[in-house]
């Protein structure tokens, strides 16, 4: 059992915080919260005097190999980015697999992103991606709580990324069979987008959600030229014409919303649509600021992630919130239309109920997914409303200890899981040699097309 013990703070959920609290967990769970609750012989004391308590909190949105091309690009919208940042990594890291069987980065970067959300705090995740056993197998090295959201697509991609539709949906199936639901990992599918899936593959990969009862995530409006394509492509906006081909069955996490027409705002709350909210990404690409007040009015629940790390270039849910927030009083000019309630909920407890985890907020009966924090530090102290100044002044590294599913995962600002310093420095020389060879293959395309 494990007593953290005189919390100044325990944040139970967006609007009810404890003061001067304690909270028992037992195995996985919490089993009691409340004022000097007595500790057993057996039981392990975290102290967390002048400490906000808090749920872990839910990334719904990242690409963990974008984690090796931080700082690559500002000057980019998204169809150039991923032309010129994305696409040329991807299609090295699967050169290597298909050429050698060498999956060492794919579990590099699944192990970096995951020492980087445990020091934010994060303790649930959606990683959209190119998914293969060794990303499963960095999460669960690190004790952290992973969904591999399978990123699915059938056109539109380079050459090197693609496989035939029947080798890819086997693919898929396998994956799921191997890893949903197992050591606390899970199993999403994920058409990247609808301009880049047939319809047919689209409606494959949402019957199996259903079907298998996974997330179901797709990039959707992202930005203006994603919208023209779909308009000039099919005469429909994207949530339109996902809607017209009968992909929107299930409940799907449109990840991004940016440009949604009043009739697509409609249709998504008909259609229980959920959305995620990715402030740092859509303002480094230049994509626009979704209308998440709005949407929230509705009734349209929204949730929060930081997107990939080529295009944040943190996985840092701080400054989402902060930032999230502060986008949404400026496009609206008013400070009220949004809350830093609303924010810290979307970055708990909403993100953990899409996923459908028993977690996101801290109550009797709810597994142990829990942060301590310091409030007294210069730039956070002193305190007046805890919750706000979480969202407005609270930093990676005010984050001191990480429980998952009841494991203490870093105490004291350090993994217990795992040779943080090794795993990071064998993750960075890795990507800096594949970093070079994209760029080789970048350069030789652009001479190949007489761009040089």
């Amino acid at each position: 059992m494990i007593l953290i013990r005189n919390a100044r703070y325990v944040i139970q959920d967006a609007d009810h915080v404890l003061t001067d609290a304690d909270i028992l967990i037992d195995g996985k769970q919490i089993v009691k919260i409340g004022k000097q609750l007595a500790a057993g012989p057996d039981c392990r004391i975290l102290d967390a005097s002048g400490k906000a308590v808090l749920p872990g909190f839910v990334n719904m949105h990242t690409h963990l190999y974008q984690n090796m091309l931080k700082g690559m690009r500002d000057d980019l919208l998204l169809e150039p980015w991923c032309e010129q940042v994305t696409f040329p990594f991807s299609s090295v890291i699967k050169k290597h697999i298909r050429e050698e069987q060498n999956y060492d980065l794919v579990y590099d970067y699944g192990l970096l992103g995951a020492m980087e959300m445990l020091h934010g705090g994060i303790t649930s995740f959606v990683d959209m991606d190119l998914v293969y056993d060794p990303l499963f197998e960095a999460w669960r090295d690190a004790g952290i709580r992973g969904t591999a959201a399978i990123q699915a697509v059938n056109k539109w991609v380079p050459k090197e990324l693609m496989i035939s539709d029947e080798q890819r949906k086997k693919d898929i199936v396998a994956t799921i069979d191997r890893w949903h639901g197992k050591d606390g990992l899970m199993v999403a599918v994920a058409p990247s987008t609808p301009f880049n899936c047939t319809p047919d593959f689209i409606r494959f990969l949402q019957d199996l959600c259903l079907q298998r009862g996974l997330g179901y995530y797709c990039h959707v409006s992202e930005n203006k030229w994603e919208i023209e394509q779909s308009v000039k492509n099919t005469g429909m906006t994207p949530l339109m014409y996902m809607d017209s081909i009968g992909a929107l069955s299930c409940p799907l996490c449109a990840v991004h919303g940016v440009l949604f027409t009043e009739e697509e705002k409609a249709l998504a709350k008909e259609k229980k649509v959920t959305v995620c909210y990715n402030p740092k990404s859509n303002m480094k690409l230049g994509s626009g600021i979704a209308p998440v007040a709005e949407y929230l009015r509705m009734g349209i629940p929204v949730v929060l992630g930081t997107d990939g790390a080529a295009s944040n270039d943190l996985l840092d849910i701080f400054e989402d919130m902060r930032t999230g927030l502060l986008m949404q009083h400026l496009r609206y000019n008013d400070p009220s239309c949004m809350s830093a309630r609303d924010a810290f909920r979307m970055a708990t407890q909403s993100g953990a109920e899409y996923l459908g985890i028993n977690a996101g907020v801290l109550k009797e009966g709810k597994d142990a997914d829990i942060v301590l924090m310091d409030t007294d530090k210069a730039h956070f102290a002193p305190v007046h409303d805890i919750v706000r100044q979480i969202v407005y002044c609270g930093k990676e590294n005010d984050v001191e200890t990480v429980l998952i599913n009841g494991r203490i995962v870093m105490e004291n600002g350090t993994i217990l899981t795992v040779d943080e310093k090794k795993a990071t420095e064998k993750a960075v020389s890795l990507a800096e040699e594949r970093c070079r060879e994209a760029e080789n293959r970048t350069l030789n395309a652009r001479h190949e097309g007489g761009d040089a």
